[in-house]
């Protein structure tokens, strides 16, 4: 139990309430308090009470919070203040005490209670990353692209033809999208696209094709969802797979 001080510059800390009471000034019988809170907290004499809805204040604590304890919470806080004031009127100083540190200690139940209700809340899953397998010959820049689209957040694998591709895709975890090299030995971009859509287990995966030729030189007309023509432009391929729908065919 804490025990009320009379010393000035004490102060009293509610941690998860955001509130902190400061004994600024003791001379007699009166003792001076200040008090930090948040914009959103009301802050009461103990002779406006009356006129206060304690109940509006649920709609500002934690969710996680027991709605039972915390309306006795606050019925146990308005009463101490209510009976704190009419002690200290007819000048029970030593009952106004007593009463004072039991709505401090009602005080630190409720700040308990908050605390433990935000220990308690999950926090809020992130969306998996989109998967991708980057397929290109050449080392350099299968490396050098699959680093920059895992630096956005993506989760690459990387393929070296189009034989290894379609491995990756039989056997591992399929990605969301194929960027797909149109030039490469064993099997190249156009007879890789044609084993990709000609088996339905891939049907919802999307084809990205890069390559420094047009579709029409190599006799692609299907089967893509997108052209990216070399040099590649990583802000536009990184926005056409983040996009809601990147569904349509374009030549980019």
């Amino acid at each position: 139990m804490l025990v009320l001080s009379r010393r000035a510059d004490q102060q009293i800390v509610f941690p998860n309430l955001d509130i902190k009471v400061n004994v600024l000034q003791i001379k007699g019988k009166v003792v001076k308090l200040g008090i930090e809170a948040p914009r959103d907290v009301p802050i009461l004499r103990p002779e406006s009470c009356d006129d206060f809805d304690f109940t509006a204040l649920q709609n500002n604590i934690e969710s996680g919070v027991d709605r039972h304890q915390l309306r006795n919470h606050l019925n146990a806080i308005n009463l101490g203040l209510k009976l704190f004031q009419k002690q200290t009127e007819v000048g029970m100083e030593g009952d106004a005490e007593k009463t004072m540190q039991r709505v401090i200690d009602e005080l630190q139940k409720l700040d308990s209670s908050i605390g433990q209700a935000k220990s308690k809340v999950k926090p809020a899953s992130s969306s998996k990353a989109p998967r991708l397998l980057v397929v290109d010959d050449d080392e350099n820049e299968r490396t050098l692209l699959s680093g920059l689209l895992k630096m956005h957040g993506f989760d690459v694998v990387t393929a070296a033809d189009g034989v290894e591709a379609l491995d990756q895709l039989s056997n591992g975890e399929l990605p969301e999208f194929v960027l797909l090299d149109m030039k490469m030995p064993n099997a190249d971009g156009p007879s890789t696209i044609r084993q990709i859509r000609g088996d339905s287990r891939f049907n919802n995966v999307k084809v990205f094709a890069v390559s420094g030729t047009s579709p029409r030189d190599l006799g692609v007309d299907s089967g893509i969802e997108a052209w990216f023509p070399k040099p590649l432009d990583p802000e536009r391929l990184i926005s056409a797979m983040t996009k809601d729908s990147p569904n349509t065919t374009t030549t980019i």
